[in-house]
């Protein structure tokens, strides 16, 4: 069973990979629906792990602009 986290890396892993700009509207729906049970340093990490930090601003930005939490 995937969490929530495992769920939006799954879905950037898509956009990183291949530019899949569903999977990013994919995984800021899952960070909208669940945001206190998403672990943006997790993401983060992992994103660096992947060499796609700056996919990931991109990511963060857009998620800070479609939501009221802080991230």
């Amino acid at each position: 069973m995937l969490t929530p986290t495992d769920c939006v890396k799954d879905r950037l892993a898509s956009y990183y990979h291949w530019n899949d700009k569903q999977a990013l509207d994919q995984a800021l729906l899952v960070c909208n629906d669940k945001p206190k049970k998403i672990d943006i340093k997790e993401i983060q990490r992992w994103s660096k792990q992947e060499n796609h930090l700056k996919k990931f601003e991109f990511f963060l930005d857009k998620l800070k602009k479609n939501s009221n939490q802080k991230f």
